[in-house]
């Protein structure tokens, strides 16, 4: 498992953006790597919107890439797969079901302008109360845009 020093001093790439470490959290007997980032939706907005993006994976899925100097999402048994390209500034069009390094994603949309990106099958443990009170989710997530 990589250190918190590792964690710190380097970016997670997903989804065609850069991720900081944001804090380790603990969701029944799992740690969860949180990672963020926050972004103007839209520019060309009269008033852009301020986007806060968060993934949650389970930090035993997290490795260091030390060739690329950059960290790199791995699902047990798996490998490291392709990572997803996306245009910038599209991140309410972004489709809420999609593949990033091999895993299978699902994107939530929540109060606030707040994104939140859960590996498919952690959703019911990381929504669950206990996730929710860990992550500060409000109690219901809205789906989609």
């Amino acid at each position: 498992m990589v250190d918190d020093e590792t964690l710190s001093m380097n970016v997670l790439q997903f989804a065609g953006k850069s991720f900081d470490y944001d804090s380790t959290v603990v969701v029944g007997d799992l740690e969860y790597a949180v990672f963020g980032r926050t972004e103007t939706e839209s520019e060309a907005k009269l008033r852009p919107e301020l986007v806060r993006m968060r993934v949650v994976v389970p930090r035993e899925w997290v490795h260091y890439e030390e060739a690329s100097d950059t960290l790199l999402l791995i699902a047990p048994g798996g490998t490291a797969g392709p990572a997803r390209r996306r245009a910038a500034g599209a991140t309410l069009l972004e489709p809420e079901e999609f593949r990033d390094q091999g895993i299978d994603w699902h994107r939530l949309a929540l109060a606030g302008g707040h994104r939140l990106y859960l590996p498919k099958g952690e959703e019911g443990r990381l929504l669950g109360h206990e996730g929710r009170r860990v992550l500060g989710v409000p109690p219901a997530a809205e789906r989609g845009a």
